[in-house]
């Protein structure tokens, strides 16, 4: 992961029975604390993108909200085709867990 403009992160979500499947997120702009923007895609093991599925715009914003922080991520795509390309492929599941786990570690971060 290089988390710079013009870096990017190339990661593997995997399934419970070990079924691999990788990403590419390349950062656009960072404005630490306040914001950043990014394109996400599928890829294989070494970070080639695959030109046959949609790629998704991110845009994440960060407001101060006194004792806490408000995250806000926008993810959006060039179709209405292509969003439901990836909710076919389990976006709506996929994206539940992960923010259910986040959801975990902040209150187990909280306790600390």
């Amino acid at each position: 992961m290089d988390f710079s403009e013009g870096g990017h992160w190339h990661y593997a979500m995997v399934e419970p029975n070990g079924q691999e499947y990788w990403g590419r997120m390349d950062y656009q702009t960072i404005r630490p604390i306040d914001n950043y923007t990014s394109l996400d895609g599928f890829c294989d093991d070494t970070g080639k993108l695959n030109p046959d599925l949609p790629r998704s715009k991110w845009n994440v914003t960060f407001s101060d909200l006194a004792a806490h922080t408000l995250v806000e991520t926008v993810v959006s795509y060039t179709s209405s085709e292509a969003i439901q390309q990836v909710i076919n492929m389990g976006l709506k599941e996929g994206l539940t867990s992960t923010l259910e786990r986040l959801d975990e570690l902040l209150l187990v971060l909280d306790q600390e």
